[in-house]
């Protein structure tokens, strides 16, 4: 415990610096692209936006983070002959680096409950409340005159009123199996717990009637129109019931190029549903397995650190060196890997996990193989 403790008071500093350094980065790098937009902004709003990008930040610049904390720590205490009087004193190298690798857990672990409950609020209200800041509305609007998928349902409308957030001339579409359910409203506003319409007509067709013969038009097109009901009056509404925010919608539908905001839990149910496209299987598929990858990472990037330390990182800038190459190296293999794996030219689990397995294998055979793990 000892041991632990003058390992942690070593570390711990080099690791926040990393976290604030790493995630000011990565809040920067997605800021800067939209500065022309950001005028006559409220700070206090303005510091608000940028706070709510940080859980992103922090999952992404953890592992490098960890990285560069172990690369500076063992690098130091090899350089100073400390590892050596520690193996001298019966301490094996694997029992030094048990600290960092019960800290690599709880980092992992961490990040991967902020990707599933907090990133999907998070993200979400990154979206939304950017478009609040630069153009006077929800960002609804940027969501007209598209596709939109609603839960079980199609959304489409042709235009928003920016003051209200109404809805105008409105189409929602569900499917099941071979019959098709369409809505047509004039207006429509979302509510807590769906999307209201107002002056509605809903009609089911069930299709598979068109393959019965039948000589009576009349007969056919009864079997064809299974329901059709029409709003007796402008008073009258229909709730349809969604799960999910209007917040939720605008970051992952508006066009802003906001982080997605679906969890690990949602991203599962999608990647197995039957009902949906190869694609979007796929593009669900793709956001599962690295936001599995991600955190994962902690573990994976300390795995190479603690030998590359040990026989390389004797001084503070070659540390700093080894931290970049290894970071690009991960970075460069989750991305490309990640653009193979949506293209379907790789098995998703392949690209995603490329970087993971390459890196981490790497290090087990520098640890097995280079260093004196007794």
């Amino acid at each position: 415990m000892i041991l632990d403790r003058y390992l942690l008071r070593e570390s711990l500093p080099t690791l926040l610096f990393g976290v604030v350094l790493y995630s000011s980065l990565v809040i920067l790098s997605a800021t800067i692209p939209r500065i022309q937009w950001i005028r006559g902004v409220p700070l206090g709003d303005l510091l608000y936006w940028l706070a709510l990008q940080f859980p992103a930040a922090l999952v992404q610049t953890l592992p490098i983070a960890l990285l560069l904390a172990a690369l500076l720590t063992f690098g130091r205490l090899a350089a100073a002959n400390e590892l050596l009087a520690m193996q001298a004193g019966g301490i094996a190298l694997r029992r030094t680096a048990a600290g960092f690798v019960l800290l690599g857990v709880l980092a992992a672990a961490g990040a991967l409950l902020v990707n599933n409950y907090v990133l999907p609020r998070t993200n979400a209200l990154v979206g939304s409340l950017w478009w609040q800041l630069t153009s006077d509305g929800s960002g609804l609007f940027r969501l007209a005159q598209q596709n939109i998928p609603l839960g079980p349902f199609n959304l489409y409308f042709e235009r928003t009123d920016r003051l209200t957030d109404e809805l105008f001339n409105v189409r929602v579409e569900s499917w099941s199996e071979r019959t098709l359910t369409v809505v047509h409203a004039a207006r429509a506003v979302f509510e807590q717990g769906g999307l209201r319409l107002f002056d509605y007509d809903l009609t089911v067709l069930d299709l598979a009637s068109l393959e019965q013969p039948t000589a009576d038009p009349a007969e056919a097109l009864q079997q064809l129109v299974r329901v059709r009901t029409v709003a007796r009056g402008p008073g009258q509404s229909l709730l349809i019931t969604t799960s999910g925010s209007v917040d939720e919608l605008i970051a992952r539908f508006s066009g802003g190029g906001f982080l997605d905001t679906r969890s690990l839990r949602e991203a599962y149910q999608q990647m197995t549903d039957a009902g949906l496209s190869a694609q979007q299987r796929r593009d669900a598929a793709v956001l599962f397995h690295r936001l599995l990858a991600e955190p994962l990472a902690n573990l994976t990037l300390l795995i190479i650190a603690v030998p590359l330390a040990v026989l390389h990182a004797r001084s503070r800038s070659v540390a700093f060196g080894l931290s970049l190459v290894v970071t690009l190296a991960w970075y460069l293999l989750l991305t490309i890997g990640q653009l193979l794996a949506q293209g379907g030219w790789v098995p998703v689990w392949v690209g995603l996990w490329a970087g993971n397995l390459v890196l981490g294998g790497y290090g087990l055979y520098l640890l097995l193989m280079r260093t004196n793990l007794r």
